[in-house]
């Protein structure tokens, strides 16, 4: 779980979920394998650098008493990235390299300012650079080839946002008194835990309603389902993490919240 495996087949699940929504094939194994691996590189080389953590993080202890772990996955990672680089034409490229830079900018402190040095830093750019990551990565890249820019890939392209946003405002309400202490002005510092949870439902209820939206227009109740479903089940896991700020809570349980509208929409689409 800490060594970021489980995220990695969160990004696959809703890469091949996109193509369910959309009615597109799924990619081939090289795809998944690149993006299994870019996330497992990503995660373990964030941690690797990480020094900072709320109170008694398990995560970051682990972190720290497994560096060998990390690095280990950061060379099955990139062997996985490489070997699937050949199935990908040159026009790909321009995006992965926007998508590399981005992500190392994120991440590692080389930003030319005296203080905050990383995207991360700067904490509503911070949520929205990580959001629209997601989505790109989740919605656009996996049918990209099939150029959708219909009301339904618009619809699922604006929800994915929303959702991921949610997820990630999770994450940063767990992180509030660390982010404050070094003066990283997420929005739960910048409105209070509180508001934040509010804005938290409040987007939830616009993912519903472009999930209503989209069955309007598209009549497809499977879908629907898994949406409202996977949209209650993280109105949930938002509420039990109120009382649980375990890191396995967060892993498990918040971004677990991916795996499972994905499952739920594979299922229905069986």
């Amino acid at each position: 779980m800490f060594g970021s495996i489980f995220i990695g087949l969160c990004t696959v699940a809703m890469c091949m979920e996109t193509n369910l929504l959309l009615g597109v094939p799924l990619n081939s194994i090289s795809f998944y394998s690149f993006v299994f691996g870019a996330t497992l590189l990503q995660y373990n080389l964030h941690y690797l650098l990480k020094k900072s953590a709320v109170k008694n993080s398990d995560r970051l202890a682990w972190s720290q008493k497994n560096n060998p772990t990390h690095w280990l996955l950061v060379f099955v990672a990139l062997i996985l990235i490489i070997g699937s680089l050949f199935s990908f034409q040159l026009h790909h490229f321009v995006f992965l390299l926007i998508m590399g830079i981005i992500t190392f900018l994120y991440s590692i402190p080389v930003l030319p300012f005296k203080e905050k040095k990383r995207i991360k830093d700067f904490g509503l750019l911070k949520i929205l650079t990580i959001t629209l990551l997601w989505t790109l990565v989740t919605v656009w890249f996996p049918i990209e080839q099939t150029f959708y820019r219909d009301l339904l890939f618009h619809l699922i392209f604006v929800r994915r946002f929303i959702f991921i946003f949610v997820l990630c405002l999770m994450v940063d309400i767990r992180d509030v008194d660390i982010d404050r202490d070094e003066n990283i002005k997420t929005l739960p510092v910048i409105t209070g835990t509180r508001r934040a949870y509010r804005i938290g439902y409040m987007l939830l209820g616009v993912f519903i309603l472009l999930s209503v939206i989209q069955f309007i227009r598209f009549h497809n109740m499977v879908q629907l389902n898994a949406m409202i479903i996977s949209a209650g089940a993280t109105l949930l896991m938002m509420e039990y993490s109120k009382k649980n700020k375990a890191d396995f809570v967060y892993l498990a349980c918040i971004d677990g919240m991916m795996l499972l509208q994905a499952i739920l929409v594979i299922i229905g689409s069986i």
